[in-house]
């Protein structure tokens, strides 16, 4: 679709490259993906913003290139947000990257003390190795701080 996008003379814009950025994370499309990025400046003249590096942290970290996606945010021109960071740990419980896990997951609970998801996923990665007591320990801090898990819900028009 971009490259059609593109034959019909259509310039992409900022939100244009989160979409493809993130199909192609999905699609396991890295070399394509990381091209696009790259293509957004000097191509495109677009500037790119945290949401699309955190798109590129997900490409890498989805296709268990979990080194280049932690060099990757090392390179950011910014500090990496939760949302950069949230995907890097998604891609450790995913491939069972303890000790990176356990740093990325530092890091976010530093930006984000109040915030379930973070707590849940470092459980998760321990749970994954069979680390049980690690975990409970995690949900413990929880329950100490008060911090109570959001229940998830999505809503559907089948109309």
């Amino acid at each position: 679709m971009f490259k059609k996008m593109k034959g019909e003379g259509l310039c992409p814009n900022e939100v244009t490259f989160i979409a493809v950025l993130t199909a192609c994370a999905r699609a396991k499309l890295v070399e394509i993906g990381l091209e696009l990025f790259q293509s957004m400046a000097g191509e495109f003249g677009l500037v790119p913003i945290m949401e699309h590096y955190g798109c590129v942290v997900d490409l890498l970290g989805r296709a268990g290139l979990l080194r280049e996606a932690s060099e990757f945010i090392r390179r950011m021109p910014f500090e990496p947000d939760a949302s950069a960071l949230g995907a890097l740990l998604g891609a450790c419980k995913i491939h069972g990257a303890i000790d990176l896990g356990n740093e990325v997951g530092s890091r976010l609970l530093e930006l984000q003390p109040q915030h379930c998801g973070q707590y849940v996923a470092l459980s998760s990665i321990h749970i994954g190795v069979n680390r049980w007591g690690v975990s409970a320990d995690i949900r413990k801090t929880m329950v100490e701080a008060r911090i109570r898990i959001v229940p998830a819900c999505s809503l559907i028009d089948c109309k």
